[in-house]
């Protein structure tokens, strides 16, 4: 197979503010109380699951370079960029909790079990497991398989979804839920890993500008027909054929958004507005419960803009304070 590389290097505003906008639908997921809010958010907030999915796609879709390259330089610098995160935010959790602030008594065994699997005290951690997982799975499959690995790759994605529709993952059930769960959610955002990969190898979104009005309509329309006729099963969570359509599509409109052309100062405060969504991701667990209970805001939607805005601000003010070392991909 002749692999292309990603053509257009530079920031996509339009995929910048799609991730704000899955940030924040996550963290309204995490957060909003159903009873608080109308039917058409909670709709949104509480049954379409391809945030993550979503989230997931993109990410290697922008990576695809180093495993069509098996670039050993380019893996480690992601690992890096995912692992400092991973492992430096429950540490300050578990800080923050037994010492500083005396919230919820965090157990040592407790961060053992979360830096293992990435699912105890900080929940949400589940996906960066699961994403340096598939990285470091994706980039010893193109190292053995070379210009297969795709192809492999995408098997083993026809394989998972039979193995979803057909309940084959019921075997986890016997495992604890810090067990179960990191490995069947790793399962389950698998496809959409794929998909991105799928994509970025053939150019797809990029050749679609020729026709982007059309496409864009086209995209919208396929999305409100899925989502209102639920043409594919749904499995619930993070799984089934729906999330990969939906993501693709969300992808696609606002990859496709003409926003290249406008000011150059507009680019980068949309560039600097949209950059911290990694921090505001991993401080949700302490910001959620810090807003819904001292704050008074217990689930609803002026609550989540403060939540947003609140890790939205620490991000910003830690990233300036480190941003001369590593630590800031603690935030970016």
């Amino acid at each position: 197979m002749n692999y292309t590389n990603i053509h257009n290097k530079k920031i996509n505003l339009g995929i910048q503010i799609l991730r704000v906008i899955l940030c924040f639908w996550i963290l309204a997921f995490h957060s909003l109380n159903s009873k608080k809010i109308n039917y058409y958010l909670f709709y949104i907030t509480k049954t379409i699951f391809f945030h993550v999915p979503c989230f997931s796609l993109i990410s290697f879709y922008f990576s695809y370079n180093i495993f069509s390259q098996s670039n050993s330089i380019k893996a480690k610098k992601r690992l890096e960029k995912l692992l400092i995160p991973y492992t430096i935010w429950p540490l300050i959790t578990f800080i923050n909790n037994n010492i500083l602030y005396n919230g919820r008594k965090i157990y040592f065994y407790q961060l053992i079990i979360q830096l293992l699997l990435g699912r105890q005290f900080i929940i949400p951690h589940w996906y960066l497991f699961s994403i340096i997982i598939l990285t470091i799975f994706f980039f010893i499959l193109s190292n053995l398989f070379k210009e297969h690995f795709l192809f492999i790759s995408q098997l083993l994605m026809i394989l998972i979804y039979f193995a979803e529709y057909t309940s084959n993952f019921q075997f986890l059930n016997i495992y604890k839920i810090y067990v179960k769960y990191p490995i069947l959610d790793t399962f389950s955002i698998f496809p959409n890993c794929v998909a991105g990969l799928t994509i970025a190898s053939l150019n797809l979104v990029e050749n679609f500008k020729k026709n982007r009005i059309k496409v864009i309509i086209f995209s919208y329309l396929f999305l409100y027909s899925l989502f209102k006729y639920n043409f594919f099963v749904d499995l619930g969570g993070y799984r089934g054929i729906l999330n990969n359509f939906a993501s693709f599509f969300f992808f696609t409109i606002f990859y496709l958004i003409p926003l290249e052309n406008i000011n150059i100062h507009f680019q980068k405060i949309i560039t600097h507005a949209t950059s911290y969504t990694q921090g505001i991701y991993c401080l949700q667990s302490m910001m959620i419960p810090f807003v819904l209970n001292k704050l008074g805001n217990r689930g609803t939607f002026f609550g989540c803009i403060m939540i947003y805005f609140l890790s939205y601000l620490i991000s910003l003010i830690g990233y300036k304070i480190v941003e001369k070392n590593r630590l800031k991909y603690l935030f970016i």
